[in-house]
């Protein structure tokens, strides 16, 4: 089976607000989910989990969208 990852209460804070800020970063540059989704090579939901700050988001899915926002 799986097994499940317990996060400390700081890391799921600073990964709500990592999450945020991307969200925040795609608005001010007038960019869609869909946009960044496709640029990034990822899906829009796994988008909409990174700008939840789902910690379940592979590193790679969320180094992409950075890079895609410059």
């Amino acid at each position: 089976g799986r097994s499940t990852v317990t996060l400390l209460p700081a890391l799921k804070e600073r990964l709500s607000v990592i999450g945020e800020n991307i969200r925040l970063a795609r608005l001010r540059r007038r960019l869609s989910a869909e946009q960044i989704s496709e640029r990034a090579g990822i899906t829009r939901p796994t988008l909409r989990g990174i700008e939840r700050g789902d910690p379940s988001v592979s590193f790679g899915a969320y180094a992409n969208v950075f890079f895609c926002l410059g």
